[in-house]
C-alpha cells in the first residue's frame, strides 16, 4: 500500500497481539527447581502416618519401627524444543512490528530484533505449556503427555478422596449448598492427610465470583466479622484477582482468581481452571519444577531448565532458532490438594 507522505502519521510501537503467559502457577507454587542430568527423574512422594512410639520396659532393647513416610517412583520429564526459522527475504524486505516505517535501520539491525522477538515467543510457548502441566495436576492429579513420538502419562496418585464432585444441592450453585461448610470439610482433609494447613483457594472467575456471591457466603461475609473474613477484591495482573481471606474450620484461606487459557491440539481456546473447578491447596507443601538433562550434544547435555540455539543454512540463506527444555512440575505432598468439581 502507498504512503501518503503528505499525511500526518505517526508510528506507534505496535500493539502486539501475542497473548503474554500467566505464571501464577509456576511462581506461588511451584517455584523450587530441581535439575537433573538424567532422562528419568526420582520424585520422593510424601504420604506421611501420625504413627504413636510403642510403650515398651526400658530393660529391653529398643523396637525397631518400620520406615515409613514417602514412595520414590521414576517419571520422564517432557521434552520440548519449538523451532522457527527466519529468512533472508524477512529481513530485507519486510519491517518488524512496531518499526518506524520511516527508520534507517540495517538488515543486521532488523536481524537481531526479529531474533529476539522469536526467541521471545518460543520462551512464551514453553512457559505456556509448563503452566499448563501444573494446572493438569492440581485439577487432575497427573499429566498426560501425547505429541510426536510421545503418548503417557505423568501420574502422581492423587487420592480419590481428594477429588471431589459435587452433585444435587451441593452444588454451590443451588442457594441451599453450603460452600464454607464444603471448604472446612476438605481443609480438615488435607491437615489429616497431608500435616499441612490448607490456605489457598483458586478458580477461575466464573467459579469464584459464584463463591462469593452464593447467600450463604455473602451472610457470612456481610457481617465483617474478623473470624469469617473480609473480601476486597484486587487485580493483580496477569489475569489473577485476590479476594482477600476467608476463614473456615479456624483455617484462614486466600482466595484466588486465575484467567489463563491455552489452544489445546484441535485448536480449541480453554481455560487453564475450567468453569466449576476450584482447587483447595497449602503454600506450605512441597511442590517443585524438576527438568531433565538437554538431549543436546552443543548443551553439553547437561540439566538446564532452558537451551536457545541457533544455526544457519547456507542454500537458501536461512537462520533456525529453537529453544529446548524438559520440564516436569511435580507435586511432591500430592495430600495437600483438594481438587473438587463444585457445579
Amino acid at each position: 500500500m502507498a504512503i501518503d507522505i503528505f499525511q500526518t502519521r505517526v508510528m506507534v510501537a505496535a500493539m502486539r497481539q501475542e497473548k503474554k503467559t500467566g505464571r501464577f502457577l509456576l511462581d506461588t507454587l511451584f517455584s523450587r527447581v530441581d535439575t537433573h542430568d538424567t532422562e528419568t527423574v526420582d520424585i520422593d512422594i510424601i504420604k506421611g502416618k501420625r504413627r504413636m512410639a510403642p510403650f515398651q520396659t526400658p530393660r529391653v532393647e529398643g523396637k525397631l519401627v518400620e520406615k515409613l513416610g514417602f514412595t520414590t517412583n521414576s517419571y520422564k520429564p517432557a521434552y520440548i524444543k519449538p523451532k522457527k526459522v527466519l529468512e533472508a527475504s524477512e529481513i530485507i524486505e519486510n519491517r518488524t512490528a512496531g518499526q518506524n516505517v520511516y527508520a534507517m535501520q540495517t538488515p543486521q539491525q532488523r536481524a537481531t530484533l526479529k531474533l529476539a522477538q522469536e526467541l521471545n515467543e518460543l520462551e512464551d510457548m514453553i512457559t505456556r505449556r509448563e503452566e499448563w502441566m501444573c494446572a493438569q495436576q492440581l485439577v487432575n492429579g497427573y499429566v498426560d503427555v501425547v505429541g510426536d513420538g510421545v503418548n503417557y502419562r505423568v501420574d502422581f496418585n492423587l487420592d480419590p478422596n481428594h477429588k471431589v464432585v459435587l452433585a444435587g444441592t451441593d452444588i454451590w450453585t443451588d442457594t441451599a449448598a453450603e460452600p464454607n461448610k464444603d471448604l472446612a470439610t476438605w481443609a480438615r482433609l488435607i491437615s489429616k492427610d497431608a500435616g499441612v494447613s490448607a490456605n489457598m483457594l483458586i478458580g477461575n472467575s466464573t467459579t469464584i465470583g459464584t463463591y462469593i456471591e452464593h447467600p450463604n457466603v455473602k451472610e457470612s461475609l456481610n457481617t465483617r466479622r474478623i473470624d469469617l473474613g473480609m473480601i476486597k477484591p484486587e487485580d493483580l495482573g496477569d489475569g489473577v484477582s485476590y479476594f482477600g481471606q476467608i476463614a473456615v474450620d479456624g483455617k484462614v484461606l486466600d482466595v484466588y482468581s486465575y484467567d489463563e487459557w491455552y489452544v489445546d491440539d484441535a485448536g480449541v481456546e480453554r481455560s487453564m481452571i475450567p468453569d466449576g473447578q476450584v482447587v483447595l491447596t497449602s503454600t506450605k507443601a512441597d511442590f517443585r519444577r524438576h527438568y531433565g538433562a538437554i538431549r543436546d550434544k552443543k548443551a553439553g547435555y547437561a540439566a538446564l531448565p532452558r537451551f536457545p540455539k541457533t544455526w544457519e543454512q547456507e542454500d537458501p540463506s536461512m537462520e533456525f532458532l529453537m529453544v529446548q527444555s524438559a520440564p516436569l512440575p511435580a507435586i511432591h505432598q500430592v495430600d495437600a490438594i483438594v481438587s473438587a468439581k463444585v457445579f
